[in-house]
């Protein structure tokens, strides 16, 4: 078990553990703690939703929801919020990988339910009734780790197991690199949104929750993965159980954790929260701003994006939940065609995520920044509960097994199909024995391995003889221990029955390693079978992504030529009616020109006229005075020539006769 080395630097518990510490009156916080080895409820009676229903009322809003019935929606978790994001992963021997939130409603949205994305709600919690250390689907390789909260996969509340472990969408993978994977709050080190794609690329093994003997648990890599400086750094807990949200604790001394871990029975009639709503405000919405980026096409990656549903009617988007779980393959096609037919819309959102990225950073960073400070506030109150905790815990008690199974620490569920959380006792229990099974390689988690006394004290560490334990005791056997008389002289039959329990127990760890080896082996051909496997699956994977890129390549072809065709019609329609136009604009203007040319033609033929008009007079007043001029001048007092003074009494119309002539 890896220890941890400077535990009182590293007090990262979550708000699991400080649910209700700043609200909790004087009377509740010094009331005297109550411990369970194996389950809060022991034979007590079993809890129901109600109990989500009255524990987070006061740290979000109950909404009701066509598809889940009711669901939780957090209030002011700020920008940037995700599930699974503002906390830390400890290792426990019980359940694995143990997630520890900073959030004072994480003891249960993230332990039990699901978590769901919807534009309409932005992040909200389905409630659900089995616990388990955590409800995420995992990633890991190319030195990165990564994480995603499991989608509700049926209508209704989470009864029972999931069928089905897919990310709600894509936003919601967390990646960190692996040497951050030891911190105490992840949120300041998980990878940016965008580059999710990129790094579920470069981290191909898949891990998921595995049933266990009744109860879930996170084992599907330890922390042998992790190089020695970051596994020194890891923190292991050791798990304990309280009866109260009010009493959770960590002790950072021993390392011991308190959780609140109840036995939850649904039923059939489930009604409403006290207090719900049948639509949240947009501006209560706890909504990713930022989208994965379209470049990157990520094999196995069945979660639509929050861009393209942002694009999406309510209806269509239920229909494609529908389809998620019921056909995979159609559920494909259709995605793949709605991003063929929303790309602009698609680049639109993204282009308009990148354009507010700064802004959106520095508000995500000053919204940890307070709640880390709220944070530090808590821990005082904290470590006052790990001291009543600690008084609370009588000797010989060691930590707790299987949440909300009430009996020993080895209690089992009543059958094989039991749920975790059901009661049950081993069949072949005697009255009045406990079976301890030792912390070896076959014990299950939440099983102690201590024996009854102080913690890591041998029970026959008290004085007296010391007794040695019989082929059943510190083993999986059917009867109770005998201790060994003091030492006398041994008979023959005492030598024989000696050699035999020696012999049985050399036989008994013969058949348990060979039980461990058959294991082992088993395991390698499991994971080569899955090596192959998913190999096999990638390399299916790459030809559909190769016939898709293809195919989109060709319809992008066709897409660019039926659109070059239809600008080059656009160009030559434009061409003919500008032709047009200039050719009625010239016509015009050739009209204006003889038009023109007309009017100057009639101007001059009138000047011409009018000038030849004057001539023709100015002609004939110069000869009117050229004939007064050739006119004879009379001597005064001579009488006029008859015929009105004309010379030579001419008549009228009668030539003058010359001079001499008469």
């Amino acid at each position: 078990m890896l220890r941890l080395n400077r535990p009182l630097l590293v007090a990262g518990l979550g708000a699991s553990l400080l649910a209700g510490v700043a609200t909790l009156p004087a009377t509740a916080q010094n009331a005297p703690m109550q411990l369970a080895q194996a389950g809060p409820q022991g034979g007590g009676a079993t809890m129901d939703v109600d109990l989500f229903y009255d524990q987070l009322g006061q740290f979000g809003t109950w909404v009701a929801h066509p598809e889940y019935q009711y669901v939780f929606i957090p209030s002011d978790v700020g920008p940037g919020w995700r599930p699974y994001q503002e906390g830390r992963w400890v290792w426990t021997d019980a359940y694995g990988w143990y997630w520890e939130s900073f959030e004072p409603f994480g003891w249960a949205t993230y332990h039990y339910g699901r978590w769901g994305y919807d534009p309409a709600y932005g992040w909200f919690w389905v409630p659900g009734d089995t616990w388990a250390p955590a409800w995420v689907t995992w990633r890991r390789g190319g030195g990165k780790t990564g994480w995603a909260p499991i989608a509700p996969d049926r209508p209704g509340y989470a009864v029972g197991r999931p069928d089905h472990y897919a990310a709600p969408v894509a936003e919601s993978w967390v990646f960190v690199e692996d040497r951050y994977i030891a911190e105490e709050n992840l949120a300041v080190h998980v990878a940016p949104i965008p580059e999710i794609n990129v790094y579920l690329e470069a981290a191909p093994d898949i891990y998921e929750p595995s049933w266990d003997d009744g109860y879930y648990v996170n084992r599907g890599f330890g922390t042998d993965v992790y190089a020695a400086p970051i596994r020194e750094r890891l923190v292991t807990r050791e798990v304990y159980y309280v009866e109260r949200r009010d009493d959770v604790f960590y002790d950072p001394r021993s390392s011991a954790l308190g959780i609140f871990a109840p036995r939850l029975d649904f039923g059939d009639r489930r009604g409403p929260p006290p207090r719900y709503v049948r639509e949240i405000e947009p501006d209560r919405r706890p909504l990713i701003r930022q989208y994965v980026r379209e470049d990157r096409d990520v094999p196995g990656f069945l979660a639509p994006s929050v861009a393209l549903l942002n694009l999406l009617q309510p209806d269509r988007r239920r229909e494609l939940r529908d389809q998620r779980f019921g056909n995979p393959d159609r559920y494909r096609r259709e995605v793949r065609d709605l991003q063929r037919d929303r790309a602009d819309g698609l680049r639109d959102e993204r282009r308009q995520a990148e354009a507010r990225a700064d802004a959106f950073q520095r508000a995500q960073r000053e919204a940890l920044e307070k709640r880390r400070q709220n944070f530090e506030k808590m821990q005082a109150e904290q470590r006052q509960r790990a001291e009543r905790a600690q008084k609370a815990r009588p000797a010989g008690f060691a930590p707790g097994g299987v949440p909300g199974r009430p009996g020993g620490p080895d209690a089992r569920p009543a059958g094989p199909d039991a749920r975790p959380g059901a009661p049950g006792t081993r069949s072949d229990a005697r009255p009045g024995v406990t079976d301890q099974r030792p912390g070896g390689p076959d014990a299950r988690p939440g099983t102690p391995g201590t024996r009854p006394g102080t913690p890591g004290q041998r029970p026959d560490a008290a004085g007296g003889t010391p007794a040695r334990p019989g082929p059943s005791q510190g083993q999986a056997g059917d009867g109770p221990s005998t201790p060994r008389a003091p030492d006398k002289p041994r008979t023959g039959a005492e030598e024989r029955q000696r050699e035999q329990q020696e012999q049985q127990r050399a036989k008994q760890q013969q058949n348990q390693q060979e039980r461990q080896q058959n294991q082992n082996a088993q395991q390698e051909q499991q994971r080569a079978k899955q090596q192959q496997n998913q190999q096999e699956r990638q390399q299916k994977q790459n030809a559909q992504q190769e016939q898709q890129r293809a195919k989109q390549q060709q319809n992008q072809q066709e897409r660019q030529q039926k659109q070059n065709a239809q600008q080059e019609q656009q160009r030559a329609k434009q061409q003919q009616n500008q032709q047009n136009r200039q050719q009625k604009q010239n016509a015009q203007q050739e009209q204006q020109r003889a038009k023109q040319q007309q009017n100057q033609q009639n101007r001059q033929q009138k000047q011409n006229a009018q000038q030849e008009q004057q001539r023709a007079k100015q002609q004939q007043r110069q000869e009117q005075v050229q004939q007064r001029q050739q006119k004879p001048q009379q001597a005064p007092g001579q009488p006029r020539p008859p015929g009105g003074g004309k010379s030579g009494g001419q008549p009228p119309g009668q030539p003058p006769v010359p001079p001499g002539a008469q």
